[in-house]
């Protein structure tokens, strides 16, 4: 551990002497720095159900190890909380383990980030599960069937008439459990895990896109693939699948119970809120849902570290992507596109007053987008005049002396180049931030769609930015 800790200090004095972004492989870097001692079965806590563009849990994981904010004992935020991966890497950090506080958009992470977070008797779960089995098979002669369907257009697109009687039967099921809030919400994880499974939806294609297999004629092991998907689609074992995820997600829960300190309550996670721009202390409700009626402000100087990987410019459609499993969990075709139109770094942007920004770079990057696109210029303004807001909001939690952590990649715009974690390194700057240093990670295999439709281009590298405000 002293052997990294001066490694990290030569990093630091390298960064300040030539302000080059530090190679650093993080995987490697955290397992030196915990002395090789990286068991896997707790990073499979992070897979309870697919998330595009999770951060890579070695950022999260080599960062709260460090000795340098060892000091910092206090929760930490992340303000762009998707699934949960950081604020799960606090709670089970080897060295030094934190509280943590997540702020999240998309209902789907915030349901996601709950159940991965709470620990559950998995004897209890089992006794469940038989309960549950037994709703499932009551079904036809205790409910209507018309009303367990979500009511969005063209379903049957989507779905085959089997699927959508059995996904149907198993909601209701779920929703008539007696079973308090976070057993019904550990079973709605494994429900939404298989909505794409039972569907007719490209399963290459995070956005979901109506399956067609003659794309994929030139790679007859794909189409044939393909092929078979589709034909289970027509009549899936809605049941199978969702038990079988729940086997796994079982064994996840049960990784999540070795740490005493997580099984005890004595350490917590929690999903607060929902804007980042605006943070406040919510209620989480079922579901992932969360009651904003009697919110409060999140104290200003409560914060000792912030870690997070905010949207990406123009990257990843992260509400499209869970378009179905919403649906299937209850949310309204208009709930879902509000939530899109809400999303920092949306391209759905109503038509804005676009101003300068006050960030030489990018107002320089804005107005030459907007100069040869109106659409795509006013997509890049509002997406830094809300990092902006973003970044004044951590800076006003952050306490003196405390840090935050940026994750982020570069993308293009038009065809260009744009070096986004300098452009958000100097939106920080603007606010009062005290630049630290800046790490670079290649990308290798990951959760992350490394190749975007439109102008977005490929996300090779992460930026970690560091932070902070002094005192």
């Amino acid at each position: 551990m002293i052997e990294t800790q001066y490694a990290f200090e030569k990093m630091l004095e390298a960064y300040s002497r030539n302000k080059t972004p530090i190679l650093l492989d993080f995987k490697k870097a955290s397992a030196e720095l915990i002395n090789n001692n990286l068991p896997q079965k707790d990073r499979q806590i992070h897979y309870f159900h697919y998330y595009p563009g999770r951060i890579f849990p070695y950022i999260p994981l080599y960062i709260l190890s460090l000795e340098e904010i060892s000091h910092l004992k206090g929760p930490v935020l992340d303000p762009f909380a998707g699934s949960g991966t950081v604020l799960l890497e606090s709670l089970i950090n080897p060295i030094i383990k934190r509280n943590a506080l997540g702020v999240e958009i998309n209902p789907l992470a915030r349901l996601i980030s709950k159940v991965k977070t709470t620990p559950l008797d998995v004897i209890k779960v089992l006794s469940l599960l038989d309960n549950l089995h037994s709703l499932f098979s009551q079904y036809s002669q205790t409910a209507n069937l018309n009303s367990h369907v979500p009511d969005f257009k063209n379903i049957n697109l989507w779905f085959s008439s089997h699927a959508i009687t059995q996904l149907s039967k198993l909601k209701w099921a779920i929703e008539n459990l007696e079973a308090s809030t976070q057993y019904r919400d550990f079973f709605l994880v494994a429900f939404s895990s298989i909505i794409r499974k039972v569907s007719k939806a490209d399963p290459n294609i995070p956005p979901p896109v109506v399956l067609k297999p003659q794309k994929y004629k030139n790679n007859p092991r794909t189409y044939e693939k393909l092929q078979k998907f589709l034909e289970q689609a027509e009549n899936p074992s809605v049941w199978q699948l969702f038990a079988n995820v729940l086997k796994n997600n079982l064994t996840r829960i049960d990784g999540l119970n070795g740490f005493k300190e997580i099984k005890n309550g004595s350490i917590t996670a929690k999903i607060i809120y929902d804007d980042a721009r605006h943070i406040k202390h919510g209620q989480l409700l079922e579901g992932g849902r969360i009651n904003k009626e009697f919110a409060t402000e999140l104290a200003s100087s409560s914060i000792e570290v912030i870690l997070t990987s905010p949207p990406y410019l123009t990257a990843q459609k992260y509400i499209r992507t869970n378009r179905l499993e919403l649906f299937w969990l209850g949310y309204t075709e208009e709930e879902i596109q509000n939530l899109d139109k809400q999303s920092i770094g949306t391209e759905r942007v109503s038509s804005v007053d676009v101003y300068l920004l006050g960030i030489e770079s990018i107002d320089i990057l804005i107005d030459r987008t907007y100069s040869k696109s109106k659409e795509r210029g006013i997509t890049i303004f509002a997406y830094f005049e809300n990092m902006l807001k973003v970044f004044k909001e951590m800076y006003r939690v952050l306490k003196d002396g405390g840090y935050a952590f940026i994750v982020v990649g570069n993308n293009e715009v038009l065809g260009e180049k744009v070096d986004t974690h300098r452009l958000l390194t100097d939106a920080a700057l603007g606010i009062g931030f005290t630049e630290i240093a800046i790490f670079k990670d290649e990308i290798k295999t990951r959760s992350m769609m490394r190749t975007r439709n439109g102008t977005g281009g490929l996300i090779k590298d992460e930026y970690v930015i560091i932070l902070k405000k002094e005192g």
